[in-house]
């Protein structure tokens, strides 16, 4: 069977010239695919949009083209991320390309021969990925930050030729991390930030459709800061120095104490009540009774049962003319959602534990409230009461960033392996500011 082999050594031609049509490389994708021809291992760390699947995928089809009896292995945490992104780029690329190729493109499958072929799967096995040893047998992992040490080992004792791993600073641990640290000395490292891309040099949304924009740097600026770690991640393409932190600073919280000692609230502005509900036990109902961005009241409740907890939100209600009360419903509260609603009370219930307005940056709901709450404390946005245990519960709040790219919180169980009492302030706080300027949640 015929071969590509005058680019056996020039992946970067391969692509400029035999698949035109599928784009050109920029400068740090060229990189990459030059790094594959000359070493063994490389790894490369870059931010979101950056291209890196984009480059990893015509890897694996410069690889099958240009040698005889190549193998190619395409891994990564998951089936939907190896099909539909490396292999929806690779089919791109072939379908770009017309009569230069000589294989078959199948969903997760490029066949040219039994000896010449790139297979994609994801398993929750180790040992699955044993069996495919090949003189000629490059291995791609993508989405590396997520996927587990036994299963890298398993890879690397395929003693593949070439091996490519891909993905974003969002561990720090497993082998995509030490491939940055402790093990560079193996790799040939790459990192690809935001401002790396041609969107961002050229300073236009549209240089190269589909990859990271001015806008999207900028907005991430303004939700996330510059110095958050999830900006230094996804954006700048490095490893900060911890993934996982308190929520919400000490001195953004001083300074919303500050406001509230400083300032009067403004008849004019809105009412808005959030109430974190419990039943019995150590925990507490609380009530957060807002007027603008300023609390006003924390009505605490103990031992209290639903209806005397939907009793006391009708009262206020009616006493302050509040037009929107945001409750918890997930489990006990959802009885006071039900009776508040039949006495016709102007409630919304809140299910934090649901999907988030944005699945893709944040794990659920109440992430995303917390992250708007903070949000509010960085800018000022907020004032509160010096309440010493409204503030300690907002400084314990930890978040860790997960599944590739997403913000989680640590649960109200974690709260109590460390000792703590339930977070129930803070969580009547964050319903309380749930009409956000910056996500829309409420209309």
């Amino acid at each position: 069977m015929e071969t590509l082999s005058e680019y056996a050594a020039d992946p970067v031609g391969f692509v400029t010239h035999v698949l035109p049509e599928g784009g050109v490389p920029y400068s740090k994708q060229a990189e990459v695919l030059s790094a594959l021809a000359a070493d063994r291992r490389v790894t490369v760390v870059g931010c979101n949009g950056s291209g890196k699947d984009w480059a990893a995928a015509r890897a694996v089809l410069w690889w099958i083209e240009t040698r005889e009896r190549s193998k190619a292995i395409v891994t990564g945490p998951t089936q939907r991320q190896v099909e539909d992104v490396i292999w929806r780029e690779m089919r791109v690329a072939y379908a770009m390309a017309g009569q230069a190729l000589h294989g078959e493109m199948y969903a997760s499958k490029y066949v040219v021969n039994d000896e010449r072929f790139a297979l994609g799967f994801s398993t929750n096995h180790p040992y699955n990925l044993q069996g495919f040893h090949s003189p000629q047998l490059l291995v791609v992992v993508t989405e590396a930050h997520a996927v587990g040490q036994l299963h890298m080992d398993a890879l690397k004792r395929l003693n593949p030729a070439r091996m490519l791993l891909t993905g974003n600073p969002l561990t720090l641990e497993g082998e995509f991390f030490e491939s940055h640290h402790s093990k560079s000395y193996l790799y040939t490292r790459i990192a690809i930030s935001a401002f790396d891309t041609p969107n961002l040099i050229e300073n236009r949304a549209d240089a190269t459709p589909g990859m990271v924009t001015p806008e999207d740097v900028e907005e991430r600026r303004r939700e996330w800061g510059d110095k958050d770690a999830l900006y230094v991640a996804s954006v700048l393409g490095q490893f900060p120095d911890a993934l996982e932190d308190s929520l919400i600073s000490r001195s953004d919280v001083d300074r919303a104490v500050e406001r509230w000692e400083q300032g009067e609230p403004r008849r004019q502005d809105p009412w808005r009540m959030g109430v974190d509900v419990a039943r019995y036990g150590d925990d507490k109902t609380v009530l957060c009774l807002r007027r603008g961005d300023r609390v006003e009241r924390m009505i605490e409740m103990r031992k209290a049962d639903t209806v005397e907890v939907a009793e006391e939100i009708a009262e206020q209600v009616r006493r302050l003319g509040i037009p929107a009360v945001f409750v918890d419903e997930t489990g006990v509260g959802g009885g006071v959602v039900d009776q508040l609603k039949r006495d016709g009370m102007p409630v919304i219930g809140v299910q934090a534990g649901t999907k988030a307005s944005r699945p893709e940056q944040y794990g659920n709901k109440r992430a995303e409230l917390f992250w708007e709450l903070k949000r509010r404390f960085r800018e000022g946005s907020i004032a509160i009461p010096k309440d010493d245990e409204l503030i300690s519960q907002l400084l314990a709040i930890r978040y860790v960033i997960a599944e590739p790219e997403r913000i989680h919180l640590k649960s109200k169980q974690e709260f109590r392996k460390r000792g703590l009492p339930s977070p129930d302030k803070a969580d009547a706080l964050s319903l309380a500011f749930l009409e956000p300027r910056s996500m829309d949640l409420w209309v």
